[in-house]
């Protein structure tokens, strides 16, 4: 039983040490990426060279397949209006990491309370900032514009509240796809 339960605590440890790279490498910009430094990633995160044309040991293990993967989906992410901004990626990791972790953890702003320590003990914003984006309005069911598309809101509810900001749920008019927005996106 003893044997049980240290193997699963390991594996904790594994998953959050797996989960803290998975959202420094998605968190931290593209020019400060290893990766950009040895001119495997442009300005962009536009791969510039393969995996396979890697020389030394410093190129292959600042591109690694974690790399890869978390540089494809941040691209993907850059894609969507309002995530390519320094909170909008945060906010995104954040909202990644609490669905995974969410039944592993006793106290629900666990994820949250650590994340937001994280992001200030290492410089990438501070107290002030957060507490300047903090939401204190409340959404209204109806038709917004969010960074020029056409999206409705059918829900007054929050789905979550991420960085102080209430996430709600609405739909893109043009793709009838769910979207997630934050009353500061709206206009």
């Amino acid at each position: 039983m003893e044997s049980t339960r240290e193997h699963l605590i390991e594996n904790r440890a594994v998953d959050l040490f797996v989960a803290y790279r998975f959202l420094r490498i998605l968190t931290t910009p593209w020019e400060d990426q290893e990766a950009f430094g040895h001119g495997i990633i442009d300005k962009d995160g536009k791969l510039l060279r393969k995996a396979n044309d890697l020389k030394n040991e410093a190129e292959k293990s600042s591109f690694t397949l974690l790399h890869r993967l978390i540089f494809n989906l941040k691209r993907i992410l850059h894609k969507i209006p309002g995530v390519k901004s320094k909170i909008g990626t945060y906010a995104t990791a954040l909202y990644l990491l609490k669905q995974h972790f969410a039944g592993q953890v006793e106290e629900e702003d666990t994820i949250e309370r650590t994340f937001h320590n994280w992001l200030v003990d290492n410089g990438y914003t501070t107290e002030e900032e957060l507490d300047e984006s903090v939401d204190h309005g409340q959404i209204t069911k109806g038709r917004y514009t969010y960074f020029g598309d056409s999206v409705i809101v059918y829900s007054e509810t929050p789905v979550d509240r991420i960085l102080g900001q209430n996430i709600y749920k609405a739909v893109h008019q043009d793709t009838s796809s769910e979207v997630f927005v934050t009353l500061g996106d709206l206009k």
